[in-house]
């Protein structure tokens, strides 16, 4: 990550009230995504790996509808569940944090930790290792 909004420019973007004694937050969808976007375009996108791994973007960006694998990230390739980058999943954290995958693995159903969060455990909201 290069850049990263600071969290005031945030914080002036939302509603903040006192709902039952809890501070909320309330922003429209359209915002909400703007924020999301501004948070996203300081990641750093592997651009060879997005194109090799995503063919439809890298087909779109030979014919000249989009604009870069940069641009598709960080406009809809987030949001549809795509990855940045390459990911590294640590296979033994994440077969002992996701049991059901780790017994999947052994039964041979998912061929690897490392194949499930490609495929399937990112959109899902897995963590590739411990934080």
């Amino acid at each position: 990550m290069k850049y990263l909004p600071p969290f005031d420019l945030i914080r002036r973007s939302v509603e903040i009230a006192t709902v039952r004694g809890e501070l909320r937050v309330s922003v429209s969808y359209e915002d909400f995504v703007k924020l999301l976007k501004q948070m996203i375009s300081g990641i750093e996108i592997d651009e060879a790996w997005y194109l090799k791994t995503y063919e439809d973007i890298a087909k779109a960006v030979r014919e000249g509808s989009i604009k870069s694998a940069r641009q598709h990230f960080v406009d809809d390739g987030y949001f549809e569940g795509r990855l940045p980058f390459p990911m590294r999943v640590d296979e033994r954290w994440y077969q002992q944090t996701y049991a059901d995958i780790g017994d999947s693995v052994r039964k041979g159903i998912i061929a690897s930790g490392q194949a499930h969060f490609d495929e399937d455990g990112y959109r899902e909201g897995r963590l590739p290792f411990g934080m």
